[in-house]
């Protein structure tokens, strides 16, 4: 299906009304497109802003009730600077630097919504706080919209990556089952609205190193070392371009941050550059990290 038959149909997507065969056509064709998918997020922030403003129905006391526009942020003041959290009575939406101008602005174009100063709960305050220490989060508290099946998957995904562990690009999209959508997945990524607490940082490239972050390759570094991963190691392995260690004695083989990688001796490790290699060598891919 192509691009001006899918804008044509978004309205009717993103209410369900389409014929299901349609429907799946539509979803599949958004997961690769890079331009749609940004129709159908100004179509969701206007029927959001146009819900949002919708007057209630009047009580039977008669008296009309106030309906408030805004959802809260707070500012966090810790060693990386100053976080802005943006949250609403059911989780965050929102992790930023930057200048509060900006936080509104981006928050008005994902959310249809304004923002206003308030205190962050103790509850979300923890979560962020546990996620920029190296603690991790096990259950986030979150109010994210998802557009698409796709960036749900991908989100979730993010989430089972264990703490100081990477995975890559490549991975993710087998993961969430779109293994030539590696561009559109980590689009994904490098727009997660609530970075730290949901752990994109634990995603590198496969070429090796720890690539891109939205705050930065050098904080992205820093997180990673808080998790327990040896971002140097990670360093020394991607200038002999090496992605995955095997076990001379199990014969089976991990991501090199894989909890069980790290357990082999160093006599018994045997670095391979690729999947490939290490299966026509006899080796089993790892059933935990599933490289």
């Amino acid at each position: 299906m192509r691009c001006n038959a899918v804008i044509r149909r978004l309205d009717a997507f993103r209410t369900s009304e389409l014929p299901p065969r349609e429907q799946s056509e539509v979803a599949a064709h958004l997961e690769d497109c890079e331009a749609c998918p940004a129709s159908l997020q100004e179509l969701r922030m206007l029927a959001s802003s146009i819900r949002s403003i919708e007057p209630p129905a009047r009580p039977a006391n008669g008296k009309k009730p106030a309906r408030s526009l805004a959802d809260s942020f707070d500012v966090l003041e810790v060693p990386e600077g100053k976080i802005l959290v943006a949250f609403s009575g059911r989780g965050l939406r929102l992790i930023r630097k930057g200048s509060l101008a900006d936080l509104r602005a981006l928050y008005a174009q994902r959310y249809g919504r304004t923002l206003e100063r308030a205190p962050l709960p103790p509850a979300l305050r923890k979560q962020v706080l546990a996620a920029l220490r190296g603690e991790g989060v096990a259950r986030a508290s979150l109010d994210v919209k998802q557009t698409t099946d796709l960036e749900q998957r991908v989100l979730a995904t993010l989430h089972r990556i264990p703490r100081g562990e990477v995975r890559t690009y490549s991975w993710l999209a087998q993961q969430v089952g779109r293994p030539k959508a590696v561009r559109a997945v980590g689009n994904i990524v490098a727009k997660n609205a609530v970075p730290y607490v949901v752990p994109c940082h634990r995603v590198v490239p496969a070429t090796g190193g720890v690539g891109n972050y939205i705050f930065g390759s050098q904080a992205k570094r820093e997180l990673l070392q808080r998790e327990g991963v040896d971002v140097g190691g990670l360093d020394a392995l991607a200038r002999k371009q090496i992605r995955f260690i095997g076990s001379r004695t199990t014969h089976i083989f991990c991501f090199p941050t894989c909890r069980d990688a790290r357990r082999i001796r160093d006599e018994n490790q045997v670095p391979f550059r690729g999947a490939e290699e290490a299966a026509q060598k006899g080796f089993r891919p790892c059933k935990r990290c599933e490289p």
